[in-house]
């Protein structure tokens, strides 16, 4: 996912943050693209909201106007048009399915509005991952923008230091990336963010251009060399980023980097041609690559994983029936129909346990429990995509999300990283 810009402190605390926010999206905005209009159900509200792809699918939408009586109306947008929408025209939707990376902008930009968790119906079922940030006891907090530090907010959506009965967005989809590999070409399993670098694969590495994503990739691999050592890989300083971006320009006039991704299918296209061996990758692209014929791992490297995390907001503009009706399309998401289609893509829902009614027992075992499948299980639009007897990479959902190592982020210093992988990538 491409991050936009981060305004800096001083323009945040001087109310000049929005602005900002919308002079670094703009060009991206031009970008964003509806995927489709979504099925016409007659119902009492009708609830416009914005996202990615990832969730605003027309199946999705579709099935919750069914189950709620009302309209639910998605529209799909580029990264940066969907923050720049968020921001500025919380007029124009109900519902935002947002990023927690985006939070310390948007909550002080006051678009939200506070969620009262007493009106969740399942708020208890949702895991500790949020809550916490600890699925299970001992799991890492990991660096970066954590669910749980930007979870909890006052009755007037302001940030609490800790619990509180409302909350900024409710937790929902999300995944635990890392690197996707092709077995045949490196010649042995892949188990740390070191060998994104390893002089083996020179010429045949390809990273994801987004500064924000891209460098946390690449301070995993040369932290994990000893090369550098990071105080929070997720709010990088000047110096660290100053020494990361030189490593990486040193790399790149050498000829180690083969390509910089911008899309899912160009990043599932150069593992099926060959070009590359090893990458930055999103775990349905794994899925993609391996459905047309090409062997390729998703690793689980020993220094952890890059998390993220989705979800739904409420715009600031809502009131009565329509913030009814919002409520009751929040409570749908957790009631398990959605986590279910979500997991059949790969991603996990913050309700688990809701999403298990809706699974076969051969599916949760396999997407949830980390055991070998049963049997051939499909995508949520019923395209084989899992044979029998394999397994799924990184393990059950408890032993992906035990080692988090950094959570996407927007950091302090996201003009500076920006300007710094700008030079690097015109290296």
């Amino acid at each position: 996912m491409t991050m936009p810009k981060k305004p800096t402190l001083h323009e945040m605390k001087t109310g000049l943050s929005r602005r900002r926010f919308v002079l670094t999206t703009a060009g991206a905005a031009a970008a964003g693209t509806m995927t489709g209009a979504p099925a016409i159900v007659y119902g009492a509200e009708t609830i416009r909201t914005i996202g990615l792809g990832v969730s605003i699918i027309n199946q999705i939408q579709s099935r919750a106007s069914k189950d709620t009586g009302d309209k639910i109306r998605g529209q799909a947008l580029g990264y940066g048009a969907m923050v720049g929408k968020m921001l500025n025209q919380n007029d124009q939707y109900e519902v935002a399915e947002g990023y927690f990376n985006d939070m310390d902008v948007l909550v002080p930009a006051k678009v939200f509005q506070a969620i009262d968790t007493k009106r969740i119906k399942d708020w208890d079922k949702v895991s500790n991952l949020t809550k916490t940030g600890r699925l299970t006891p001992g799991s890492s907090l990991g660096d970066g923008d954590a669910p749980f530090r930007h979870l909890w907010v006052d009755k007037d959506a302001n940030p609490t230091k800790g619990p509180s009965r409302y909350i900024s967005m409710l937790p929902g989809w999300h995944n635990a990336d890392s690197i996707g590999y092709n077995p045949e070409e490196t010649g042995r399993k892949i188990e740390s963010w070191a060998e994104l670098f390893s002089p083996d694969f020179k010429g045949k590495v390809a990273l994801v251009n987004a500064p924000q994503i891209g460098t946390m990739d690449a301070a995993m691999g040369v932290e994990a060399m000893g090369l550098i050592k990071f105080g929070n890989k997720g709010d990088m300083t000047r110096p660290e980023i100053d020494k990361l971006i030189a490593f990486l320009i040193k790399k790149k006039k050498e000829g180690h980097f083969r390509a910089f991704w911008e899309t899912f299918g160009q990043s599932v296209n150069l593992m099926v041609s060959g070009e590359v061996a090893i990458q930055s990758m999103w775990s349905p692209a794994v899925t993609a690559v391996k459905a047309e014929g090409v062997p390729c791992i998703y690793a689980s490297p020993k220094e952890g994983m890059r998390g993220w995390h989705g979800g739904c907001a409420i715009s600031a503009r809502v009131t009565g029936k329509k913030l009814d009706a919002a409520y009751e399309y929040l409570n749908w998401w957790l009631d398990g129909w959605a986590g279910a289609f979500v997991a059949r893509q790969g991603y996990y829902m913050s309700a688990p346990e809701s999403s298990k009614k809706h699974l076969s027992k051969e599916e949760w075992d396999f997407w949830y429990l980390g055991k070998p499948a049963a049997k051939e299980l499909t995508d949520p639009f019923g395209t084989p995509i899992v044979k029998k007897g394999e397994i799924r990479d990184g393990g059950s959902y408890e032993a992906r999300f035990k080692n988090i190592a950094v959570w996407n982020s927007l950091m302090k210093e996201n003009d500076y990283l920006v300007k710094g992988w700008t030079e690097f990538l015109s290296a």
